[in-house]
């Protein structure tokens, strides 16, 4: 007949059966565990077993989805920042998609008709003004004068813009 196995030996896993259960390699089960400072409780035929409540958190301690208060992915672990990564760049498809996020050359080109169309206006107003015989001289050179300013400030802006 066989073995009769205690119930708390069930959790008490070889190298190779974390593995399999993991998806991960024998060589990086056998790195973490030791990094974590997990060691064998038990040697069956010469194979050590580890408790598998001591193995999940040493498997997974630099996976956890705790937030740092600064975001540094550059410093996760190289499957957790491909994984960062990939779905960024997934986030960033959608997001394009459904027009969440305009390309920055479409945000340009808008502007560019926009501040146009801005400077158009002031550019034509005093000689509108004047084509109504509403304004006397005095005033069109006063109206004159407030479009160049403005137009002045709104080009002083865009270039502070600009070099920021």
């Amino acid at each position: 007949m066989g073995d009769v196995t205690k119930i708390d030996d069930a959790y008490l896993w070889n190298i190779t059966r974390i593995a399999q259960a993991f998806g991960v390699s024998r060589d990086t089960v056998r790195k973490r565990l030791n990094a974590a400072g997990v060691s064998s409780v038990k040697k069956v035929k010469g194979v050590p077993l580890y408790p598998l409540p001591d193995v999940g958190p040493a498997l997974f301690a630099g996976e956890a989805n705790v937030m740092p208060t600064e975001y540094k992915p550059n410093e996760l672990h190289p499957k957790d920042r491909k994984d960062y990564f990939q779905s960024e760049i997934a986030r960033l498809t959608v997001e394009e998609k459904t027009k969440q996020l305009i390309p920055v050359e479409d945000v340009r080109a808008d502007q560019v008709r926009t501040f146009k169309a801005n400077v158009a206006f002031f550019e034509g107003l005093t000689d509108k003004m004047e084509r109504t015989r509403l304004f006397n001289p005095e005033q069109l050179d006063a109206l004159e004068r407030a479009t160049d300013t403005f137009r002045d400030q709104l080009y002083n802006e865009l270039m502070d813009v600009a070099d920021e």
